[in-house]
Formats: C-alpha cells, structure tokens, sequence
C-alpha cells in the first residue's frame, strides 16, 4: 500500500529513546519507504524528568534529518508524544502543549496506571482548552479494557491511535484481542508504527496495512493509513 502517513514514530536521533545516530535514522527511513510510507510526523517524547530536550536541540535534529529524508522522498513534519504530568493542567491553560504538525492535535500518552477518570479528566481538559486529543496507543492502558470505555473517549471527541504491533500480536494476545474488535467495529482512528530502532520495535506499516486490507477491505486501510493522518496535517476535522 501507497501514501501511507505515519503519525507516530521516534526517528529523529539522539533525542530520547529512539533512533541514536544519524545512520540509524536514515535506515528506519529507508524501512518506512519501503512500508509504502511518503509522509511522517516526528514524535519524540516529552515528559518531565526523562525526556526534556530543548526546542532548539529538536529543531536543529529535525532540520538535519529532512535532509537525509529527501534521499527517500519521504515529507517530515515534527510533533511531540506528550506525556501527561503535573504540569499538564498549567500548559493546557496556558495554551503550550506541544502539537502534531502545527496543528491543535496533540499526541497524548498516559501511564499503565492512570486510572480512567484521570484519562478522561484529561481528554475533556484538552478539548476545552481547543486541543484535539489524540491517545497514543490506548491498547496500553488496562483501564481501557473495561467494557465500551474507549468508545466513551472517543463519543466524547478523543481521537484513538493503536499500534501496528499490537495489531499483528507482537505485544501479547490481550493486547491484540483489544485492537482487533476496535478495528472490526470501526472504532480506532489511526494506526502508527511507534517505530524506536532498525530491531526489535522497527517500522512495520506495510506488514500491518497488508493485513488491514485484508481485513477490512481497500477504503478502511485508505482511511486508517491515509485519510486521517492527512486531516491532522491539514489541521482538519476527521470525521
């Protein structure tokens, strides 16, 4: 499959816990062209007390790596994986959350433990402050498993992001189980590699829209792979 937008990956080297070198970035590029992949947004983490880099050390790795990128005709743009703190409340109000391409989405990732109030608590808090929530792989989050409550995040105006991995059973079958009745029911918004390194948490679109169009058919996968990504570059409203 073509013209696939991952929305979710750590590339840009030397910044957290992804690519380490230029060389590495330049070959999980290479992979993710071969995916099918033309489009990315850059995601490396934000969270306080791990990963803190500085704007102008993200900007100057990002400006290096599309030059790398050109050789692959892939488009980069950056966003951040943010990770929901006790600084979360202050930085919605004060509007300073870290975005997806420009744009009002933000890529929220919530700890194993947080409870689903919190979650929730936190999706209403982005929403009134004008964000769009999108939740970085919910198959993460065991509160989420309990009956119809990712539905409730979603009904309410949260975006839901999974895993390729998951998706194919590489972290286990409850986590597979979860993504493929929310793919089924057509409940899931975007499917990301979260691609770390050339090994064990590699790019893998390709495998996983080759399945997806299996299951699902030709526009399903268009739309998961394609469509919704190229909303949040737009900075528009899926629907």
């Amino acid at each position: 499959m073509q013209g696939i937008i991952d929305i979710h990956c750590h590339i840009l080297p030397g910044i957290d816990d992804g690519a380490q070198t230029v060389r590495e970035a330049r070959e999980m590029l290479k992979m993710q062209y071969r995916d099918g992949v033309r489009k990315i947004i850059l995601t490396p983490h934000y969270r306080p007390g791990m990963f803190e880099p500085s704007v102008s050390q993200i900007y100057r790795t990002y400006y290096r790596l599309q030059e790398e990128a050109k050789e692959t005709n892939i488009q980069l743009f950056l966003g951040r994986e943010y990770h929901i703190s006790s600084k979360f409340e202050e930085q919605a109000e004060q509007r300073s959350l870290p975005t997806m391409a420009g744009s009002s989405y933000v890529l929220a990732e919530f700890s194993g433990r947080h409870s689903y109030q919190l979650i929730r608590n936190a999706v209403e808090k982005m929403l009134c402050t004008g964000y769009r929530p999108v939740i970085a792989h919910i198959e993460r989050y065991p509160c989420l498993y309990e009956k119809n409550r990712a539905e409730e995040l979603r009904e309410i105006g949260a975006y839901l992001q999974i895993n390729a991995g998951s998706l194919l059973g590489e972290n286990g079958r409850e986590a597979r189980r979860f993504c493929r009745q929310l793919m089924e029911n057509d409940k899931i918004h975007f499917i990301a590699s979260d691609a770390h390194n050339t090994k064990k948490r590699k790019p893998n679109l390709g495998k996983c829209s080759e399945f997806v169009l299996k299951k699902m058919g030709k526009d399903y996968a268009r739309k998961i792979f394609c469509h919704n990504p190229f909303m949040v570059i737009k900075n528009s409203e899926i629907t």
